[in-house]
């Protein structure tokens, strides 16, 4: 049985670093419109730390599901993407280019986990998702 979407934990663990890409694309150009709009480390270091506690959660029961180690390699390297950029180590990089480039590596990670976990939940269900072998 399938769960409900708000209690599936990859797939909120995907979804937050793709809103804070998404944030960090936007918030320049609404900034220019928004002067109120403006920066917040506060804001986006708390995402930060939601996410990595519930990808972290996320990873763990997917590999045991799946067995495949690997996918933690693109989420941890995001993270310390993610982390360096919004502690301001990634200079001269600008720091939404290289947040956007660590939480998109986290969420393409957790969505490969989400995959391998499917893949292995219903190997011979006849599921869309996936081909058959």
């Amino acid at each position: 049985m399938n769960a409900p979407p708000l209690r599936r934990p990859a797939l909120w663990s995907a979804a937050l670093p793709l809103a804070c890409a998404a944030h960090c694309v936007a918030m320049p150009l609404a900034a220019l419109f928004v002067p109120v709009l403006g920066h917040s480390t506060g804001v986006e270091t708390g995402i930060l730390l939601v996410t990595a506690v519930l990808a972290a959660a996320a990873l763990r029961s997917g590999v045991r599901a799946h067995g495949r180690r690997a996918v933690w390699l693109p989420v941890a390297v995001g993270f310390a993407i993610w982390s360096a950029s919004l502690a301001g180590w990634t200079q001269p990089l600008p720091e939404p280019a290289t947040t956007v480039l660590g939480s998109l590596l986290v969420a393409a990670g957790m969505v490969r986990s989400a995959r391998l976990r499917h893949e292995a939940a219903c190997r011979s269900c006849g599921c869309p998702a996936h081909p058959r072998h």
